[in-house]
């Protein structure tokens, strides 16, 4: 059996009222990101297990949300990988920027996937670029890059005049190339 953390397990835990399955998932495999891409099913197993009503605390069940798609739809799935991994980012984004930490490259290929995307669902990705809560966890999650590296990528390029955020003082603004 896989091994958990159990300062993951006490928050996952602790957010259960309003948690929705891909969130969980989400914390996972972010807390897990050098593993490779995605998150095996067994560590995930492990953590369900650890909870104290493991898969039947979610709304809807594994395979609801599981998809195989390669295009992004939404924060409401969890795509299958290769070897059994299983991810909040789909498999293309994987592939094309699992060798790159430079966030403008994160905004192209985000931004170009949702924007080909016939998918309602876009509340992280809009006209106005992509939120930057999704960019650095796809940087995370993808790139193995810490959220600090992040963040100080990001205000580097916004200094350099190769991103702009909209609205610049929101919490979770949505970043693009400019």
């Amino acid at each position: 059996m896989a091994s958990t953390d159990p300062e993951l397990v006490a928050e996952l835990e602790s957010r259960m009222e309003t948690l929705l399955f891909p969130d969980a998932v989400r914390l996972v495999e972010l807390q897990h990101a050098d593993n490779g891409p995605g998150v095996a099913r067994d560590t995930l197993d492990a953590y369900l297990d650890e909870l104290e009503y493991g898969m039947d605390a979610f709304p809807s069940s594994f395979e609801e949300v599981l998809t195989d798609s390669d295009s992004w739809h939404g924060g409401k799935n969890v795509y299958e990988l290769d070897d059994g991994q299983v991810s909040v980012f789909p498999a293309h984004w994987h592939e094309a920027l699992r060798d790159t930490v430079d966030l403008r490259e994160y905004l192209r290929v985000i931004g170009v996937d949702t924007m080909e995307s016939d998918d309602d669902s876009r509340e992280q990705i809009t006209a106005d670029g992509v939120a930057e809560k999704l960019l650095l966890d796809a940087a995370v999650g993808i790139g193995g890059m810490s959220r600090d590296d992040g963040r100080r990528q990001l205000k580097q390029l916004r200094d350099e005049g190769d991103v702009a955020e909209y609205p610049s003082q929101h919490a979770n603004p949505w970043v693009q190339l400019t």
